[in-house]
Formats: C-alpha cells, structure tokens, sequence
C-alpha cells in the first residue's frame, strides 16, 4: 500500500510516453500564494498514463491548510477531482493493489519469479549484509528520487557506519553483492562511504 509523505518526494514522474512531471504547486485557496509540493503531506500514483494527486497542504504565507485533489494527464494538464477525500483516498489504494496484481500476472514478472526461485537453490549466500529498516537507521533528508514507490536516500548510518546509495536491486531479483555492500530494504544498495 502506498504511504503518504512529503509529496515532492513523489516527483518527478515520467509517463509511459516519456513526459516528465519534475514538480508539483498549487495556490493557496486562501491568500492565492504559490504553495510548493514540499509544504504538502500526501501522496501521488502513477496508474497507466495519469497522476492521480491526493495531498494536505498548509500555505507557508497564511498557514491555510488546505486539500490537495487532482489528476495530471499524460500532456501535463491538471484536473480538479470532485470526489470526498475518503472516497478518492480509496480509489487511490485500489489502484495501487491493482497496479501491484497486474504488474504481477505479466508473463516477465513470472518467468523472472520462476529464474529466481530456480537460482536460489543453486546460488551461494551473498557475500554482502542485508539490513532491513528500523528505528535504528538514520536516513538523509536527501532524496535522490523514487524506486518501487517508496524514497531512495542518499546516505544511511546503521551501527555508526555512514553507507552511501549505490544502485537498486533491478526486477527479478538476479543481483550480486560485494564483500562491503548493504543490501538495505530488499530494494536498495549501499556501500561504505
């Protein structure tokens, strides 16, 4: 399921066509002053060859708080959403599950599944560490982009070792780790700085 955060960590997204939404505003309904997606708490999907936005802002200038319901198009124009929050807030989870289900019965998620499974018996252990999240991992406010929903940070400190982001664990799962890597949320790759 996808979790709401800051939504410029969202951004940029790029449509199956190649267009690039890089940033995201909208004015404040209040004072009519530009708010940035960084003043805004929620969260933005993907799903085919539309943005679906669903946010809570609070204006920098008045402190109005205010909600944030739209749909980009794969041309980059902004439409206004009609639905309650709680409705549109559902419809986004379905989608999200959806994506997921659908991304899963494609015939390249499958073989990919069955390579990997076959490999695991054959493969050694990797010789790297796997590190899973915790409250005991300090992560950067730098966020390099997104990979698989969710925020890739520039640098980690576990166990008083700053790690730096190396590269991300490509679909399939057919990856090898170094002595020194740090395989961090079976997603991402980091080595000692």
């Amino acid at each position: 399921m996808i979790q709401p955060d800051r939504l410029d960590r969202f951004f940029p997204i790029t449509y199956p066509n190649g267009n690039t939404v890089s940033r995201f505003a909208k004015h404040c309904p209040h004072c009519k002053q530009l708010v940035k997606a960084s003043a805004m708490e929620g969260m933005a999907l993907l799903l085919k060859d539309k943005v679906f936005v669903l946010a809570d802002g609070q204006c920098p200038h008045c402190q109005h708080t205010f909600v944030v319901k739209c749909v980009i198009d794969e041309y980059k124009q902004v439409h206004a959403v009609g639905l309650p929050v709680f409705l549109y807030r559902m419809m986004l989870q379905w989608g999200a599950r959806k994506q997921v289900q659908t991304f899963r019965q494609q015939n390249d998620w499958r073989t990919a599944q069955q390579e990997a499974s076959e490999q695991d018996d054959s493969a050694p252990a990797p010789r790297g560490t796997l590190l899973a999240d915790s409250a005991m991992v300090q992560k950067s406010d730098e966020i390099l982009g997104n990979f698989m929903g969710q925020p890739i940070h520039a640098w980690i400190i576990s166990n008083g070792q700053r790690l730096v982001y190396e590269r991300a664990v490509p679909p399939g799962g057919s990856f090898q780790l170094a002595e020194q890597e740090v395989l961090f949320e079976n997603r991402l790759i980091y080595r000692p700085a």
